[in-house]
């Protein structure tokens, strides 16, 4: 089975359907597969963990739900974010404007 579609079925099963495999990269060194796991959020596609996999595309490192979960909880928390209003809005709210 191809290193991308067996990580894709077992987050699908196993996790849910806002995540999905990154790009699979093979690591000469270690023989070994590395694929990224990819989740949706209301703030945009964050990287949330990493399968790895021998060479016979075996399972050897597998995140947790609850390590990707506690993943997008801490970088979500990171992401800026806009608003909009007037500066008195921003003012009586507290918000400093930032420029970009």
């Amino acid at each position: 089975m191809e290193v991308y579609e067996k990580v894709r079925k077992y987050l699908y099963e196993n996790i849910g359907h806002l995540t999905t495999p990154g790009t699979p990269r093979f690591d000469i060194k270690t023989k070994t597969w590395k694929v990224p796991v990819l989740c949706k959020t209301e703030r945009g596609i964050l990287i949330v963990g990493e399968f790895a996999l021998d060479k016979d595309e075996h399972f050897i490192n597998i995140p947790t739900k609850q390590e990707m979960l506690k993943t997008v909880e801490t970088e979500v928390s990171k992401l800026p974010f806009l608003f909009y209003g007037v500066k008195r809005e921003l003012d009586d709210k507290g918000i400093k404007p930032v420029t970009i």
